[in-house]
């Protein structure tokens, strides 16, 4: 699912978040059929704080810079990058078609369009695939995904990566970058399994719901870090800082964990219930059999306080972090470990997005 621009193979997938900046370089290549991929870059670099503010870039230099600083740090000399975006401005709509003629879709696409999208058409751009093919002789509906993207949003981050001096090849949304990950690190799961992912960012968590390679349902919820920072920052009398090194295990003076974690189970449960009602209305749908096998947690909060147990415990189902580099090679000697251990859920979409650059 691309935005407005012209796709080019091997471009740094560039995730520009709300607390930090990640950029991964893949390369592919084929071997007995299949795509191996193998880790060429990656980079880290902490954005500062409000540089971007419920999604929306408010300091387009310091977002430039830091991207600048994550290339120049990392010796990444590859200048092509594709981003993502998501969020209120991003919307996302399963819709069925009869089955039709490409010109006659794409008339349709946009009949629907208008017609689904809260915002003027003019002011979006909009972008669909199709799920499955159908089978003609049956006449069955075409099983499409509908995308629109407002045009304001796009402009907001491809003017900080244009200030970057980088050469902007694509627009993804973060879903599809993480269903991207996800089919090549858990192949099987993905294409046999009803599996949910949920990425937790610091602003935004991106919900999806997989049914045997398909992509089913599509979530954002604005909770994330900055929520849960801002919360226990008020609850606590302390200061925001101090509130995040606490999320981040870091003991702090005078606050007991025993009282941090009181604090944090409450604010976990709006993110637990909205998990849970999605989840619920998922299995409530066409089918009566469906049943989400197992959960996959990426983003910042992914390893809070067992958030996994949490969420296992809440919904009944099984739950683990998703290693977006669980099938990727890399070359031990060259990169830290660091990325691998304790930061790997923080790069779930920066890798579905160099992967999908990789192959294309």
């Amino acid at each position: 699912m691309m935005f407005g621009k012209k796709h080019i193979k091997n471009a740094v997938g560039l995730d520009i978040g709300s607390h930090s900046i990640k950029a991964v370089e893949i390369k592919a290549r084929n071997k007995h059929g299949q795509n191996i991929f193998e880790l060429k870059s990656i980079g880290y670099e902490p954005l500062s704080y409000d540089a971007i503010v419920e999604g929306t870039i408010i300091d387009t230099t310091a977002v430039a810079e830091t991207i600048k600083i994550v290339f120049d740090e990392n010796k990444i000399k590859n200048k092509n990058v594709v981003i993502s975006i998501s969020g209120n401005s991003v919307i996302i709509k399963k819709i069925s078609l009869p089955n039709m003629e490409t010109e006659e879709l794409a008339e349709s696409i946009i009949w629907e369009a208008k017609h689904n999208i809260p915002y003027p058409y003019e002011e979006t751009n909009v972008d669909y695939a199709i799920l499955k093919q159908s089978d003609p002789e049956k006449e069955q509906n075409l099983d499409i995904l509908l995308v629109a993207a407002k045009k304001d949003k796009i402009a907001n981050y491809s003017n900080a990566v244009k200030q970057a001096r980088r050469n902007l090849t694509a627009i993804d949304v973060d879903v599809f970058a993480l269903l991207n990950s996800f089919e090549i690190n858990y192949p099987e799961n993905f294409k046999k399994k009803t599996v949910a992912i949920i990425n937790i960012g610091s602003n935004l968590t991106n919900l999806v719901i997989i049914e045997n390679g398909h992509p089913q349902l599509f979530r954002d919820l604005n909770i994330g870090g900055a929520l849960f920072a801002e919360n226990i920052s008020k609850e606590l009398n302390i200061g925001f800082d101090e509130s995040e090194k606490l999320i981040k295990g870091i003991p702090v003076e005078q606050i007991s964990q025993e009282k941090f974690q009181y604090v944090l189970d409450m604010n976990l449960q709006n993110i637990l219930e909205e998990i849970k009602k999605t989840f619920l209305f998922f299995e409530a749908g066409e089918k009566m059999d469906r049943k989400i096998e197992t959960v996959y947690i990426s983003g910042g909060l992914s390893k809070l306080s067992n958030l996994s147990g949490h969420i296992e415990q809440k919904v009944g189902i099984k739950t683990e972090i998703f290693n977006p580099f669980r099938m990727i090679e890399y070359n031990e000697s060259k990169f830290d470990n660091l990325y691998f251990e304790d930061m790997a859920a923080l790069f779930g979409v920066a890798t579905g997005l160099a992967v999908r650059s990789a192959v294309t």
